[in-house]
């Protein structure tokens, strides 16, 4: 399971105090210590202006080693037209295709839902006032969850 991951509005609130930077990042860290087959791929405008190793070294230790990559920005690669509105959700996607992943493995965490197509089911939307509140965690925990069960039955579908 991949989980894309914004910083602004998600791991501290938007706008932040520079004390409360990565408030909410240990309870993340609680929330994917449940679910060890998820990796991260940061999704953040902070990736514009900062190298991966960079964001990495912002967050906490143990949600180092999960960090898979980042995401391409939207004019690195040509979205497909109905997702062109979505920059957020076309570049989730292109790192998807890119990476061979499973179009259903996936999750975002943002506090920009006009960036996601309407309706997209893999979007976590976090109240930016907020960030990755407990409300946020109990849905991303279901949510990960269900995919963890969704997987499970296909496997057993394969034996």
């Amino acid at each position: 399971m991949i989980l894309f991951l914004d910083f602004d509005g998600v791991l501290h609130p938007d706008p932040c105090p520079p004390e409360q930077l990565f408030v909410h990042a240990p309870r993340l860290a609680a929330t994917l210590a449940e679910f060890p087959a998820t990796g991260v791929v940061l999704s953040t405008s902070w990736r514009t202006f900062l190298t991966q190793a960079q964001l990495i070294a912002l967050l906490p230790a143990v949600l180092q080693p999960l960090v898979l990559g980042v995401t391409p920005r939207f004019g690195e690669f040509r979205a497909p037209r109905a997702l062109v509105p979505y920059r957020r959700h076309a570049e989730c996607l292109q790192w998807v295709h890119t990476h061979g992943v499973d179009e259903a493995a996936w999750l975002a965490l943002d506090d920009r839902p006009s960036w996601f197509a309407p309706y997209c089911e893999q979007l976590i939307a976090c109240d930016a006032r907020t960030g990755f509140d407990d409300d946020a965690a109990a849905r991303l925990r279901y949510a990960l969850a269900r995919a963890r069960r969704r997987l499970a039955r296909a496997v057993d579908a394969s034996l």
